[in-house]
């Protein structure tokens, strides 16, 4: 059936209560890989298709079409011509990755009927002749979540994200004094779910001093692991000393590493408060609540 649509709105199609949304996700395979839901979860059907540098753009609008999606999502800074956005099918949503819209965001962010970014600061801002609509923190792909493991012993910890000069700051003494592992890249999907499945701690440094909320936070504690990071900034729910620990130092993480080698169990029950809490970042429940808000406000306000 169909809601009454804003005089300058094509009609939108909603969808019966039992019957699940057809979502499509457009994107680079680490976006992809990282922050969208299974085939089918939480009411529901997902397609991902992959587009990078080598992608032919026509075969990936005809599968997109193919699947005849409710909802396409696409992940920018654009991984799609500005003009070809109005082949795709359903009501479209952009999902901007930066803390800032750069030109070529701009540019097409007209095309999109809605945008939403990780970055609450920039809700209302306007990118080009659009405005971002609402913020959502990063989501985390299904296939991530793991659970929260017995200790037996000494921890393991890891660390994920590229080197830069504040995280080398940050992590050189604990790499020193502790068997921290530093993945830099080249890992993602099942690999990344195995290998956060064999560590019990996570550490989060942002790429540069002042914090921040990196996709990884939201990563280490789906997979279970016990997070130690600087401030997350925007905290998007998270409760210092309640959901992880709290580091602003390498003494002080080095100090905390040495701490929980000697107590392995002594914040278990923050670990287990963090792995709860990731659940409002799983991906098919995330886009499942966004994309019934998206249908809704469309069909009231009206299309891009």
């Amino acid at each position: 059936m169909s809601i009454p649509a804003a005089p300058s709105a094509a009609p939108v199609t909603t969808r019966r209560g039992a019957e699940p949304l057809r979502v499509a996700f457009l994107g680079t395979a680490t976006w992809l890989d990282g922050c969208c839901p299974a085939v089918a979860a939480n009411g529901l059907i997902a397609e991902r298709v992959e587009i990078g540098p080598a992608a032919r753009i026509e075969s990936a609008l005809s599968a997109t079409r193919a699947f005849k999606p409710d909802v396409t999502v696409m992940f920018v800074p654009p991984c799609i011509p500005a003009e070809a956005l109005d082949e795709l099918p359903g009501v479209t949503l952009g999902v901007l990755v930066g803390s800032s819209p750069s030109s070529g965001v701009s540019e097409i962010a007209s095309g999109l009927d809605r945008i939403v970014s990780f970055f609450p600061a920039l809700t209302g801002a306007a990118v080009g002749a659009a405005r971002i609509w609402r913020a959502i923190p990063p989501p985390v792909a299904d296939g991530l979540f793991g659970e929260v493991r017995p200790l037996h012993g000494r921890p393991s910890a890891m660390s994920v994200g590229r080197s830069t000069p504040h995280r080398e700051w940050m992590l050189m003494p604990a790499k020193h004094h502790h068997d921290l592992l530093q993945v830099l890249h080249g890992v993602s999907g099942a690999s990344l779910a195995e290998l956060l499945g064999e560590y019990d701690v996570g550490v989060h440094v942002a790429p540069d001093p002042g914090g921040g909320f990196g996709h990884q936070i939201a990563v280490h504690l789906a997979a279970g692991q016990l997070l130690l990071t600087e401030a997350p900034t925007p905290a998007h729910g998270l409760e210092r000393n309640i959901d992880y620990l709290h580091v602003d130092s390498p003494d002080g993480l080095a100090w905390m590493l040495d701490r929980l080698a000697r107590f392995p169990e002594m914040h278990q029950r923050i670990r287990v408060r963090g792995r709860l809490k990731a659940e409002s970042y799983r991906a098919s429940r995330l886009f499942a609540r966004v994309a019934h808000d998206l249908l809704a406000d469309v069909s009231t306000f009206g299309r891009s």
